[in-house]
């Protein structure tokens, strides 16, 4: 087919061909991927499981104080708990506000105790 010479249109063939395979190794890939991450979920699953029945069953956390902005403070809670290494249940949010980016990068850094 093709010679010492090629033209345009065997160039395109060659271009085309060239595309599809590329997309059918991507492709290919992408499901491989999906593949094993559906194997390691289900492996997941079947540890979950398994290790279920020998916890003992742990009591549901006790439900906080209605008002406005209660599944915020819960949130914060909760989040302040996991960064802190504590139990939730120990900490008391009084209220929550957002910090404002008025300083400067600097600043922030200096206050968050990153640049000491």
């Amino acid at each position: 087919m093709f010679g010492d010479s090629i033209t345009i249109g065997q160039a395109v063939i060659v271009c085309v061909f060239s595309l599809v395979v590329v997309f059918a190794v991507l492709l290919a890939i992408s499901y491989l991927i999906d593949l094993i991450a559906f194997i390691v979920s289900r492996a997941e699953k079947k540890k979950k499981a398994g290790a279920a029945p020998r916890q003992a069953a742990q009591p549901e956390q006790p439900a906080a104080a209605t008002g406005a902005g209660t599944d915020e403070a819960v949130l914060v809670a909760a989040a302040l708990a996991a960064y802190l290494g504590t139990e939730p249940d120990r900490l008391v949010v009084r209220s929550i506000r957002r910090v404002t980016a008025e300083q400067t990068p600097w600043s922030q850094a200096v206050r968050n105790g990153s640049l000491q």
